[in-house]
Formats: C-alpha cells, sequence, structure tokens
C-alpha cells in the first residue's frame, strides 16, 4: 500500500514538472527570453520544474535499482541505452531547440550506471565540486552560451571546449546534473513521510530560508557590468538556486506522497499516470508545436499584452491533448516511449 502510494506520488510529481516545463518553455521561447537570456538570475518560479522533472529522474534510478525483482545488470545496461537514445534525439534537435532537455536527461542516464552506485557522501561531494566549478570557471575566462553553439578553436583556446561541454546552451550539464544528484540521494532515503512536515521537509524549508540569504550575499558581490554580465550573474546565483529548487522538491515530494496516501480520485489518478508515463512525449508534441508557431507567425505579435498568455494556455492544452490523443488513436505508448522501448528494451529480468 506504502509502495503504491509513493509511486502515485512520483507521478503526480512528474506530471506537475511535466507541465511547468511545457509552460515555461512556450513562454520563455515565444517572448524570446530563452534564447536571448537577459535575465540576471534564474526565474525561481520557471526554472523550478526543470530542476524538479531531473531531481525525480536521479529519485527513480535509485528507486529501481532498491527494487529486488529487477536484475541489476539488466537496469544498468537499459539506462545506458535509455541515455543513448535521448542524447541522440536531442543532439538531432539542437538547431530547433538549442541545448534541449532530451538531451541533458540522456546525459544523466548515461551517466547512471556509474553515479547510482557510488557513495553518497561521494555523490554530496561531486554536487558541491559541480557548484563551485560553475561559479569558478568564468573567472577563468571560460566562455558560456545561452545558445547551443560549436566550438571556436580559431585561436587554439581550450577554453572553448569547457565551455561548449559545460556552458553551452540552457540545457548544458551545469547545473541541471546537480539535481540529478540530489534525486539520487533522496531515493536513498525511507520515503514514509508521516503528516505534512516531516523532518526532511523541514529541512528543505532550512534549504530555502539558507537560499535568501546566499542570493542576498551573492548579489553585493555581483559587480559585473560587462555585456556578458547577465550569464555571469546567472553562474553567480547558482548556489541559491540549488538550494532553493533541491528544498522545494523535497517538500513537494513529501507532500504529494502523503497527499495521495489519504486521497486518490480516479480521474486525477488517469491523468497523472498518462503524462508521467508519456513525459517525453509530451516534450516532444510541445516542440514540435513551438517550431511550427515560430516559422508560422511573426514572433513579434507575442510582445502584445494578452496575446503570449493567451497562446501559452492553447499551446499547452494542445500539448497534452495530443498525449491522450495518441494514446487513445494509435497507440498506448507514447512515440518517444515506444522509440525507447524498442531500442532500449524492458529493465524487468
Amino acid at each position: 500500500m506504502a509502495n503504491s502510494s509513493r509511486l502515485l506520488g512520483i507521478d503526480v510529481a512528474y506530471t506537475i514538472a511535466i507541465v511547468g516545463c511545457v509552460v515555461s518553455a512556450f513562454y520563455f521561447t515565444m517572448s524570446e527570453r530563452l534564447l536571448t537570456l537577459d535575465r540576471a538570475k534564474y526565474h525561481y518560479f520557471f526554472d523550478f520544474f526543470p530542476a524538479l522533472f531531473f531531481f525525480l529522474n536521479g529519485f527513480t534510478v535509485t528507486l529501481t535499482m532498491r527494487d529486488r525483482r529487477i536484475s541489476s545488470r539488466k537496469l544498468l545496461s537499459y539506462l545506458s541505452k535509455r541515455g543513448a537514445v535521448l542524447m541522440l534525439f536531442g543532439a538531432i534537435t539542437l538547431y530547433m531547440w538549442p541545448m534541449n532537455i532530451f538531451f541533458a536527461s540522456g546525459f544523466m542516464f548515461v551517466i547512471a550506471p556509474y553515479t547510482a552506485q557510488w557513495n553518497s557522501n561521494l555523490i554530496r561531494i561531486i554536487a558541491l565540486l559541480a557548484v563551485i566549478l560553475a561559479i569558478s570557471l568564468f573567472y577563468l575566462g571560460v566562455p558560456a552560451h545561452a545558445t547551443y553553439v560549436l566550438p571556436d578553436l580559431s585561436r587554439g583556446e581550450m577554453l572553448g571546449i569547457s565551455g561548449f561541454i559545460l556552458f553551452n546552451g540552457y540545457f548544458s550539464p551545469l547545473p541541471w546534473l546537480i539535481f540529478f544528484f540530489m534525486g539520487l540521494l533522496y531515493g536513498r532515503e525511507e520515503i514514509r513521510p508521516r503528516g505534512i512536515l516531516p523532518p526532511s521537509s523541514l529541512l528543505g524549508i532550512v534549504l530555502i530560508i539558507a537560499a535568501f540569504f546566499i542570493q542576498r550575499f551573492t548579489k553585493k558581490i555581483i559587480t559585473n557590468t560587462s555585456p556578458d554580465a547577465a550569464l555571469i550573474n546567472f553562474r553567480m546565483l547558482l548556489p541559491a538556486f540549488v538550494f532553493y529548487a533541491t528544498g522545494m522538491a523535497v517538500i513537494l515530494m513529501n507532500a504529494v506522497i502523503f497527499i495521495f496516501r489519504k486521497s486518490k480520485t480516479e480521474v486525477i489518478i488517469r491523468f497523472v499516470q498518462t503524462i508521467s508515463s508519456s513525459k517525453y512525449s509530451a516534450l516532444l508534441f510541445q516542440m514540435l508545436i513551438g517550431i511550427l508557431t515560430i516559422a508560422a507567425s511573426n514572433v513579434q505579435i507575442f510582445s502584445k499584452r494578452f496575446v503570449l498568455p493567451l497562446y501559452v494556455m492553447a499551446a499547452s492544452i494542445l500539448t497534452f491533448a495530443l498525449v491522450f490523443i495518441w494514446r487513445k488513436k494509435v497507440n498506448t505508448v507514447g512515440p518517444m516511449e515506444w522509440v525507447i522501448k524498442r531500442i532500449s528494451g524492458s529493465s524487468k529480468k
């Protein structure tokens, strides 16, 4: 019973993450905010959803590895193949969606067979080093790009390779890999929240409060006013965002697992299980709708006051409607999940 409630809670959390990712992708793409990256800080509402998505990826990897009914050897092989498929698809679509969530997820699943077996303390250290690395490398002149670009070696600078690997596009490995690590650690805990605020949720609140003070301190030491200031500030504010998004993810996970242990509505269950099991297909439909919109319209129209919110609402509803239509009319498995399953096989014995 507890296990089924936990699985339903994961479906609910994935649905929240996917809905948020879809809405934010439409909003930032159409308003051209994502591609220009003119924000000097993380958006604490919209950027939380991809952080939650990657957190859940790490969480579910750990939970699956703890399932004795599944062969560890076969699971690790499955994760690598699944990651390779997602990375390949993400790489093919980079010119349409710069450094997209498919590529980032695939990268995490490719390294999962190794990182998931690390000692918990080692994962904490690596995550901390990733935060420090993300901040410190810009002092060495490592370039950062909001959109996907090819490495520039015209001047023979190896720093271009570092920027190409680590900071190339919105969903480049840092900072999103950190949330995957946090999910791995969370999955190793005994996830049976008793009450709406278990000890781990209290820790999550502490992390959020700490994020507030870290951001205040960071803003005081940001003095760069160069044309690349937004990217530098973006990276400098990473520690606060990591604390905030990790704390929020833990609180949300505990809350949904507890709530759906008590309350279960059939309509809600059917919806969240459909979206959760077709999450990559939902992201695929979102990408296609966005590309068609850009190709068929003048993006400037979205600068009008009411056009953008109405479009985001309509396009998001259409995205999820296509998931249900596909599963009802074409196949019970979403198109992306079907491809992954055909190539990767199953993780079962």
